[in-house]
């Protein structure tokens, strides 16, 4: 991909940033995994600093910048994880966040590895209830930090910072309801997706043509 990226725009910037981003994506989801053969259950904030990044949004971020950036050889592109590591590190933990809520119940009855609603439920002895509350208010406030980051990107910045954006609402919308990625016929998410999609374009079509 960086390869097809350096031809398309020529530049020699993207396979540093994407091998970065993949090691350290390795390096996030090894160290849960040894967690998990420990049987140790992190801190809340010991697992979000290394949650945001196995949660996959420093990758997909680095692809997408990428991806539709006009000129690879610019300021903006050799400095791309300081400058916009704020932006990046808040999508992230949306994805992660709004995951462990609707993953919690099928992660637990599988034996999976602490999510950030247990951690939180272990670390002050709270109920899982008081836990996804206390999980809602960090999402609620990371999408005040999200709408603020916007404004303050340079104009061309624009479409990446669209395209992340986007990344965390899809991904807020899919976890809602439960796993709405992994159980892909819930109820729930097949009826918003066919009001959103499906619906407005029956109603433009004329009667005869459905």
């Amino acid at each position: 991909m960086a390869l097809e990226m350096q031809r398309e725009k020529d530049g020699n910037q993207v396979l540093p940033h994407l091998k970065k981003v993949w090691g350290d994506f390795c390096k996030a989801m090894f160290k849960e995994a040894e967690w998990f053969d420990e049987g140790y259950t992190p801190s809340l904030q010991e697992y979000l600093s290394n949650a945001w990044v196995s949660s996959s949004g420093t990758v997909l971020s680095a692809h997408s910048f990428f991806s539709v950036m006009t000129e690879l050889e610019t300021e903006e592109t050799s400095n791309f994880p300081e400058k916009n590591q704020d932006l990046v590190h808040s999508i992230s933990l949306i994805i992660r966040l709004c995951n462990d809520l609707g993953t919690y119940v099928a992660e637990q009855e599988r034996g999976d590895a602490a999510s950030s609603v247990m951690c939180y439920m272990r670390e002050v002895n709270v109920s899982e209830q008081v836990s996804r509350n206390h999980i809602n208010n960090i999402i609620q406030k990371t999408w005040k930090k999200i709408n603020g980051q916007c404004f303050t990107k340079s104009p061309t910045l624009r479409l990446f910072v669209n395209i992340s954006t986007n990344m965390a609402r899809v991904v807020h919308y899919l976890y809602q309801h439960g796993d709405g990625f992994g159980v892909q016929d819930r109820h729930e998410n097949k009826k918003q997706i066919l009001a959103l999609l499906v619906e407005p374009l029956k109603l433009d079509l004329p009667e005869n043509s459905y």
